[in-house]
């Protein structure tokens, strides 16, 4: 009985994980699905006072 209660259990727990459908690589969908394009990275730009304070340290 135990075991039963346990593989019953289990089975609940993998069912609610929440995933929906197959997982796919970005860079390859299956076909019919569009991946979302996310932004490009930009760097932040250094701040002109803080060089201004490093160089003066030195």
């Amino acid at each position: 009985m135990r075991a039963f209660a346990l593989i019953v259990s289990a089975l609940l727990l993998a069912a609610g994980c929440g995933q929906r459908g197959p997982l796919y690589l970005r860079d390859n969908p299956p076909p019919g699905v569009k991946a979302h394009k996310s932004e490009s990275y930009e760097p932040v730009p250094y701040p002109a006072e803080d060089a201004e304070r490093t160089s003066e340290k030195k």
